[in-house]
């Protein structure tokens, strides 16, 4: 928890209010049984110079008020307390959402990987409230509790002499039981939470992919899997919340006792005259006040072994160091789009054997158009991802406009090698927010050209709002073609030095395919384009065509060059083209 007080920044005055506010509002609360007890005892227990009994009214009026006043006191700053508490911990909250996400926005890709989406999402919503609630209950109750404690303790001595000696007897059993109650519930909380998390993530899986479900009528399927999930959570809460149950028998016979060794010893006190009845009546109070003191520690207990287990998973996300980090000098200008590899080797993960790159040299000159080409899995994505240095590389070096990727700031860098995935997103919003996201200034005008080179004027202007046309998260209400060129305009509206498509016109036919390839080479002969593709004739008029396999890059050269020199590219060349003029 201690990493987490700089998160109370805002609220700096408030924090420093509230142990003041509760030290005033525990102060009346201990004066009112003091009030009660000279009420009874020169009150209604008054006797006159005969030694007849005879109230005093005027005393009893005097320490009602007294009493009066003081509750009202107390209720005041108690409220005073409770408003405050809730602001801490609200803002608190706030701080601490805030600042996962910015964590978040610095991690690479190789970061990301290391948690799941929906574990970030529970951190950010579920763990960051359970440490809220535990300290709005820690604000209000974590002073009030130990200071009446030790108030109502010192009173008691104060009034009742030894019957203040029971609480040595009590306060231990309560210690001990409380911790052995926590030190177990504990590693439940932890397991419970990571339940939670595969949970979250049965849910967003089969909220993101409800269409797929449906079209293959697994709705039973994924009903049965959120019930395993659920199920899950229901059992690990089960054993953790037997544990807790223990809390509450254990304060109850601790109040039990503590009433029946007060009645014992209290007794005896009143008979030979240690103890009077205005002073009995204050005991009680007091001995009452004692144990909710103790009581509320206990759900504050509860709570903190809770929060302990989100607590750590948050301190995980703002821990985590990214991999990737700026030098102290960035350079914030790339001269142009030549790059190169020299020697580079890569491989996921910082444990891994298993190199999805080796040994890599390739050279590209600014404004050439280069394709690659090769099957699932032989790391044409991660070639390109590291132009963009979403990821390091193991070894080696990649370097863009003649300077190593590391050397740039990654701002700078990013915005002038833009990659557009095949797994396309778009945002909820209207087309122009979307392209804009590549240029936060570009004007209709501007985004109506990046929309005629990507092929996506017509459609768009067909609809009923055209630019203003609204896209429902993640573009669910357009076809994967008409998603694939909207990505397409939004990376070219920035005017990148190298744009890189990652098979993003794989739901594209032909004809537009071959239109967005005229469009490059019209429009922007100063842009090196990188097109990975798994259609040999969206690439096959490249300057160069990259040839990947197993091994890594096995060949490099010309369309007419590899088919006249390479048997595998003639081959899947051929029987393309064959497939084609069957389709056709």
């Amino acid at each position: 928890m201690r990493k987490l007080f700089k998160y109370f920044n805002t609220v700096k005055k408030e924090l420093f209010l509230i142990p003041i506010l509760i030290i005033v509002e525990v102060i009346f609360e201990i004066l009112i049984p003091i009030f009660m007890s000279k009420l009874i005892d020169d009150g209604v227990n008054a006797v006159d110079s005969l030694g007849v009994a005879s109230p005093n009214k005027e005393v009893i009026i005097y320490y009602g008020v007294l009493m009066i006043i003081s509750a009202v006191i107390a209720l005041a700053f108690g409220v005073l307390v409770t408003k405050t508490a809730a602001k801490v911990s609200t803002e608190f909250g706030h701080n601490l959402r805030q600042a996962q996400f910015e964590k978040i926005q610095t991690y690479s890709f190789e970061n990301i990987d290391n948690f799941k989406t929906s574990s970030l999402i529970t951190r950010m919503t579920m763990d960051v409230n359970m440490i809220q609630q535990s300290l709005n209950m820690t604000l209000r109750v974590a002073l009030r509790a130990p200071a009446l404690l030790i108030f109502s303790i010192g009173s008691i001595a104060i009034f009742a002499g030894t019957l203040a000696a029971i609480f040595v007897i009590v306060v231990p059993i309560l210690v001990i039981g409380f911790y052995l109650i926590l030190s177990r519930a504990h590693k439940h909380f932890v397991r419970m939470f990571t339940k939670i998390d595969h949970l979250n993530l049965t849910i967003q899986e089969d909220l993101i992919g409800i269409r797929t479900v449906k079209s293959f009528v697994r709705e039973d399927y994924e009903t049965n899997r959120f019930d395993r999930a659920t199920k899950d959570v229901r059992d690990i809460s089960v054993k953790a919340e037997k544990i807790i149950t223990f809390n509450r028998p254990l304060m109850q016979f601790s109040i039990g006792l503590s009433f029946v060794l007060i009645g014992w010893f209290g007794s005896q006190m009143m008979s030979i005259g240690d103890l009077t009845e205005g002073q009995f009546a204050n005991t009680i109070t007091y001995v009452n006040q004692v144990l909710f003191s103790l009581l509320m520690l206990s759900q504050i207990f509860l709570m903190f072994a809770m929060s302990r287990a989100s607590i750590g998973r948050i301190n995980e996300v703002l821990d985590e160091e990214p991999y990737l980090k700026e030098t102290e000098n960035p350079v914030h200008d790339v001269l142009d789009g030549s790059f190169s590899f020299n020697q580079v080797s890569f491989k996921y993960g910082q444990i891994s054997e298993k190199y999805v790159l080796k040994d890599v040299n390739l050279n590209v000159e600014s404004g050439s158009y280069v394709g690659i080409f090769g099957s699932t899995g032989t790391g044409k994505s991660t070639l390109v991802q590291l132009l963009a240095r979403l990821y390091d590389t193991t070894s080696g070096e990649v370097i863009v406009g003649g300077k190593n990727v590391k050397h740039y700031g990654l701002e700078a860098l990013r915005k002038e090698v833009i990659l557009v995935l095949q797994k396309n997103v778009l945002f909820s919003g209207s087309v122009s927010e979307n392209i804009q996201w590549g240029k936060k200034d570009a004007t209709d005008e501007e985004i109506i050209q990046v929309l005629k080179q990507a092929q996506a004027y017509d459609f768009v202007m067909a609809m009923e709002k055209g630019l203003d046309t609204h896209i429902e998260q993640g573009g669910v209400n357009l076809s994967g073609g008409q998603r694939q060129r909207l990505t397409i305009a939004r990376a070219l509206i920035g005017n990148p030095k190298i744009l890189i498509l990652d098979d993003s016109t794989s739901a594209v036919d032909t004809k537009t395919d071959a239109l967005i390839r005229e469009a490059f080479r019209k429009d922007m002969p100063h842009m090196t384009k990188v097109v990975i593709s798994q259609r040999l004739s969206s690439i096959e008029d490249a300057n160069q065509i990259i040839l990947m396999d197993e091994q890594g890059i096995n060949s490099i050269g010309t369309h007419e060059e590899l088919y006249q020199h390479n048997t595998m590219y003639k081959t899947i060349y051929d029987a393309q083209s064959k497939s084609k003029e069957v389709a056709e």
